[in-house]
């Protein structure tokens, strides 16, 4: 027999959610955060803070990412802080990197420092 203070102990397992999209034709003054995954194709002048961004190739940041894993094909100019990083070659990156893991396509534009964390 389970008693009350059995079923408290018990936690649900979180669900997966679905990566959250942000448009080409999306627009954002502001700061952006989400605890899971964005797929990010448009403009942003503010910070982005999520688990897992993917910067598409028209898309453009203007401010600080901090991620756990970041894969970039657009523009960022700002601070990147991320455990894993990947600019691919159409990435276009003015600012620093803070990374664990560091993969940079033959193409990929940067300027700035990379450092460990």
């Amino acid at each position: 027999m389970f008693l009350k203070s059995d079923k408290a102990k018990v936690t649900a397992v979180p669900a997966r959610a679905a990566p959250s999209l942000v448009s080409a034709d999306l627009k954002i003054r502001g700061n952006l955060n989400n605890p899971g995954e964005v797929h990010f194709d448009g403009t942003i002048e503010g910070d982005i803070t999520c688990r897992k961004l993917i910067v598409g190739e028209k898309a453009s940041i203007t401010g600080d990412v901090e991620a756990h894993e970041a894969v970039i094909r657009g523009k960022v100019t700002g601070r990147v802080k991320a455990h894993s990083v990947e600019l691919t070659k159409t990435a276009n990156v003015i600012g620093d990197i803070r990374h664990d893991t560091l993969v940079i396509e033959a193409g990929a534009f940067l300027e700035g420092r990379c450092m460990g964390k």
